[in-house]
């Protein structure tokens, strides 16, 4: 006779039985709610994601996969990863996989359509039940193909940056905020001669004496506020010799704006300022003896004269008190005589006036050069209405200059325009022109003009392009000229054709070439 159960039993079986299905049905929700956030994360997972079974077929894979691989999900599905796959690498990963071991692969792999390589890092791993039944193994890929090209890039700007820096020329070394060597290349080793490792953990005060201590302590003061302009300083070599450099630095700061070293290119100078010093002995040298030649061109001549003037005085006075007493030979002598004394006291004479170019002690002023201009018009009056000359001239500037020698420096070129006349009456113009800034002159007349090729030979002392019995002079009024414009600073130089006349330019520093105590100095 079977119980028959009374309300309250069937009222209680009814909340169990209600209780038991709302478990189930959180259960089965929380399944669900379970799978959606796997589905998600498997979907939209920044990783490529496949599933493959104990033989090594692909049963499920994620969309970014799919991008990785360079093929579809459907080309994906049922590809056998063990038998298909052409790394032995990749292959092996996923054996060690299946066999319960964790995989790893790096490297190349190429897409199942054979038409992308893609690189890649993966790992394989075992799934099993809870009771410890495979079910599969899945892969995780991550597309590392950007990442490599950049370390590729990285690498490759690295290697030239370092092939650069060791066959630079120059020096280069890196220190840090305590002034500490940190880095130096191969040639600043050879400058300094010591090893990297005798250098590297060092400071730069180590190698530098207190004189040249002293200018590294106000540089780094400098690159400290964010200086970075090239200076000079002297190094000691392991040897103790000397070697001159110019240090070019870079601060360098970090994101907070704290100091956090510099970068130094160091260049030696050492030949250049061997070589400066050996060209300031011979500038030295050649200004001793340059000096010298022109006190012994001066003392030469000047105690010259006298005797040459007694010798010119006695042949004149036998030229008047015997001519026509002798025969016509003896008065051809005497003639030949009384023209080389009068020439050789010409020469003379302008062998003194070349030599107070350089001795003259008057101060550089502003000089009109209109006045210095009429001043040479005035000596040279005589010439110019013998020869009928016309002298015209521009508006002329004042200039800072030796009035003296500018006035004989006109007077020279006006005087060799008038003496090297052609048929007609000399015509001869001044003018001058501001160019940045000099001052250029030109001088230009309608003489008789000359060959190009003997422009450097008529600035030369003593150098003529014509005879002696056809055009007066020494040939020393040009050199004059040149020697007058380059202690002004300036240049001189002619353009001329035969027959064409010929133009005469120099320049004067606007601002004044020579200061006054080198002018007076000499």
């Amino acid at each position: 006779m079977h119980h028959k159960p009374s309300c309250e039993e069937l009222e209680r079986r009814v909340l169990e039985l209600e209780k038991e299905l709302l478990i189930r049905t959180r259960a089965v929700e929380a399944l669900r709610e379970s799978e959606e956030r796997y589905r998600m994360i498997f979907n939209h997972s920044p990783l490529g994601i496949m599933h493959f079974d104990e033989r090594g077929v692909i049963v499920n894979c994620n969309e970014h996969f799919s991008k990785i691989m360079g093929a579809t999900r459907e080309a994906i599905i049922g590809f056998n990863m063990v038998e298909s796959v052409q790394s032995e690498a990749m292959r092996s990963a996923i054996l060690s996989a299946l066999s319960g071991k964790r995989g790893y692969f790096e490297g190349d792999y190429l897409s199942t359509t054979g038409e992308k390589t893609t690189s890649v890092r993966a790992i394989y791993s075992r799934i099993t039940s809870e009771e410890g039944k495979f079910i599969g193994a899945v892969g995780l890929f991550e597309d590392v193909t950007e990442k490599k090209q950049a370390e590729e890039a990285l690498r490759e700007s690295e290697l030239r940056y370092r092939s650069l820096v060791e066959t630079m020329n120059d020096g280069l070394l890196v220190r840090d905020e305590n002034d500490t060597i940190t880095y130096v290349n191969e040639r600043l080793c050879r400058i300094w001669g010591y090893s990297p490792d005798e250098v590297i953990g060092h400071q730069l005060r180590d190698f530098l004496d207190e004189e040249n201590l002293i200018i590294l302590e106000d540089q780094l003061a400098r690159r400290r506020g964010g200086a970075d302009a090239p200076y000079e300083i002297t190094w000691r070599d392991k040897d103790g010799r000397k070697v001159f450099t110019i240090m070019s630095p870079k601060p360098v700061f970090g994101a907070d704006g704290q100091f956090k070293g510099s970068f130094v290119v160091i260049t030696d100078i050492t030949n250049r300022k061997q070589a400066e010093e050996a060209l300031a002995r011979q500038a030295a040298e050649l200004a001793r003896s340059n000096a010298e030649l022109e006190q012994f061109a001066y003392v030469a001549s000047h105690d010259m004269q006298e005797p040459l003037r007694m010798i010119a005085s006695y042949v004149q006075l036998l030229a008047r008190r015997y001519k026509g007493s002798l025969d016509g030979d003896a008065d051809e002598f005497i003639g030949y005589a009384v023209d080389g004394a009068k020439r050789m006291q010409q020469m003379i004479n302008d062998l003194l006036a070349y030599s107070r170019v350089g001795r003259r002690a008057e101060d550089f002023k502003p000089v009109e050069c209109e006045t210095a201009l009429d001043w040479a018009l005035m000596n040279l009056a005589t010439s110019i209405a013998e020869s009928s000359s016309v002298i015209t001239h521009e508006p002329l500037p004042t200039v800072v200059a030796c009035g003296g020698l500018l006035g004989q420096l006109f007077q020279n070129l006006i005087g060799n325009a008038i003496r090297f006349r052609a048929g007609d009456p000399p015509r001869i113009h001044v003018s001058a022109e501001r160019k940045g800034s000099e001052w250029l002159f030109s001088v230009r007349d309608n003489g008789i003009g000359f060959d190009m090729q003997y422009t450097d030979r008529i600035f030369m002392i003593f150098q003529r392009l014509h005879g002696k019995g056809k055009y007066s002079g020494t040939g020393i009024g040009l050199a004059i000229c040149k020697k007058i414009v380059e202690r002004h600073g300036g240049r001189i130089w002619a353009e001329s054709k035969p027959g064409k006349g010929t133009i005469f330019y120099f320049t004067i520093p606007a601002e004044g070439g020579k200061n006054h105590e080198e002018c007076q100095d000499r």
